[in-house]
């Protein structure tokens, strides 16, 4: 090769090198060039994470990107995109898609980290028919059932059904797991009179709850854990704590109350109208005084609910939702004409329903997409027929079951564009939804008959 050749070859490099670099750089620093307008533009990026793993992402109807059946692979990052609004569908063999409208800002992610994939054609297991109510013990390890001839646990870890033992001609009228499995506080009706007893479950021992015409239990729940003792509140309006082998021995934790109700070691109760809330830890037996200012539509038919994390809240006698502000030392209205309300796990929300709605109320800042602020509240869905039961799917409390239309659904909280909702199986008359975080099933019963069914494929 000759010298001026090289010579040539060299500085045609140096030009290419001066041409590509300040191209490489740009890139690299996130901007692309618009053909359009033939100028430079800052880029955005999308992040996708979903449920299972393994999907295809579509944008604006092109494959974009596939992702690893690995369970512990983080997700899909797509980069380098122009600023817009694209049209992402993920999809994966045998599940209903996903699809979304996300907007690509400069210099921004874009995350939709909570897509989870519903299967196709779920199908529900029939577990008993002629049930009239269902319960979960606390730790999801077994579901106790009341039946028009008696009860019976559905063991979930085994799983097997363990039927309870009733007397000739006694019908069981509720049902309730004490502080863990060992025990359910029964009340039936044997022979035109009402019985209240402890069940041990692991022996079928009942231990009879005594009372008197002077002075009746119209509450009771079973604490501490594996010990036949009990809190009840009296139609005297005095709560108690009773050992159930020596019922003539009764402590008296308070006076004057309305209502009450057990969380773990926490003990919430309400005095009666004009009404003020109390908090007693059952272990160091430290009581602290709630609100300052009473609340006055409130008693006996109220709700008291407690989040894991110690969020309260009530619904009143007027169907009104209260939520409690700690700094303030106050309970703030957020809503009327509510049917229930539910913490989620994750103690971020609340959620409630009114006849045709479901609403979330947020407890702390969401700072991951789509964010929200603490106190925010949002409409998730409103239908022109009546809604059933409501449930928050556990599974990731991003989602939500319910029932409308005859269907039981589960819909999404990420309302951008549009939420994503799924019908998961026909149910005639919902009366109780249930998501068991234990072994990912969820437990329904439709009219009369128990059933179950998963969304997570093993």
């Amino acid at each position: 090769m000759t010298l001026g050749r090289r010579r040539m070859y060299f500085f045609l490099l140096v030009a290419v090198f001066f041409i590509a670099a300040p191209a490489v750089i740009l890139y690299s620093q996130g901007y692309t060039l618009d053909l359009n307008n033939f100028s430079l533009k800052k880029t955005g990026a999308i992040f996708l994470s979903t449920s299972p793993k393994g999907v295809r992402i579509f944008v604006d109807n092109l494959l974009a990107a596939s992702t690893s059946d690995i369970i512990f692979s983080q997700g899909k990052l797509l980069s380098h995109m122009a600023p817009k609004e694209y049209d992402v569908r993920i999809e994966k063999e045998a599940y209903s898609p996903w699809d979304k409208k996300l907007e690509v800002k400069p210099q921004l992610v874009t995350e939709a980290r909570n897509i989870f994939l519903v299967p196709q054609r779920p199908l529900p297991l029939t577990i008993e028919k002629k049930v009239s109510d269902v319960i979960i013990s606390d730790s999801n390890a077994m579901i106790a059932y009341v039946k028009t001839d008696g009860a019976a646990i559905f063991d979930v870890s085994s799983p097997k059904i363990i039927p309870l033992a009733a007397q000739p001609g006694e019908k069981v009228g509720n049902v309730r797991f004490g502080a863990d499995e060992n025990y359910l506080v029964v009340e039936s009706f044997l022979n035109n009179r009402v019985r209240k007893y402890l069940l041990n479950v692991a022996s079928g021992e009942t231990t009879q709850i005594s009372e008197d015409n002077n002075e009746q239990f119209i509450k009771i729940r079973q604490y501490p854990a594996g010990e036949p003792k009990i809190i009840a509140l009296s139609s005297n309006r005095e709560l108690y704590f009773m050992d159930t082998r020596s019922q003539q021995e009764k402590t008296t934790i308070a006076t004057n109350i309305s209502n009450f109700e057990l969380f773990g070691d926490k003990i919430l109760y309400a005095t009666v109208a004009p009404t003020v809330f109390y908090e007693k830890d059952l272990v160091s037996g430290k009581t602290e005084q709630l609100n300052q200012t009473p609340v006055v539509q409130f008693d006996f038919s109220s709700k008291i609910l407690r989040s894991r994390g110690g969020f309260v809240a009530f619904i009143d006698n007027e169907q009104s939702l209260f939520i409690y502000n700690q700094e303030e030392k106050i309970f703030h209205l957020i809503a009327k004409n509510v049917l229930s309300a539910i913490f989620s796990d994750d103690d971020k929300k609340l959620m409630w329903q009114n006849k045709n709605e479901i609403y979330i109320y947020y407890l702390k800042d969401i700072v991951i997409h789509p964010q929200k602020a603490a106190g925010e509240i949002e409409l998730i869905t409103r239908f022109s027929k009546p809604v059933g039961a409501i449930a928050w799917f556990s599974y990731d409390n991003e989602h939500i079951l319910f029932a409308a239309d005859e269907k039981l659904k589960l819909i999404e909280l990420d309302g951008r564009d549009k939420r994503n909702v799924y019908d998961i199986a026909e149910v005639k008359k919902p009366v109780k939804i249930i998501y068991n975080d234990f072994d990912d099933f969820i437990y329904f019963l439709d009219g009369q008959t128990f059933k179950k069914i998963t969304l997570i494929k093993n």
